[in-house]
């Protein structure tokens, strides 16, 4: 009979433990934060790649190489 009391609080309504909904929107709002950095992340490596793609472009049509 002991092990069913903790149960009971997990049976309650939602509404009626305090803060819950607080915490869904901080977790929300946590889940949309990483969301976007991780976008910002990869947008960032995105334009890295090309930017090296360019100059290494711009170097081979140049010509120049690594002349020391």
């Amino acid at each position: 009979m002991g092990t069913l009391l903790p149960l009971a609080g997990a049976m309650a309504a939602p509404e009626a433990i305090p803060g819950l909904p607080l915490a869904k929107a901080l977790q929300a709002a946590a889940g949309a934060g990483f969301l976007l950095y991780c976008l910002t992340a990869c947008l960032i490596l995105l334009a890295r790649i090309r930017l090296r793609r360019q100059a290494h472009r711009v170097q081979a049509d140049t010509g120049s190489g690594h002349d020391h």
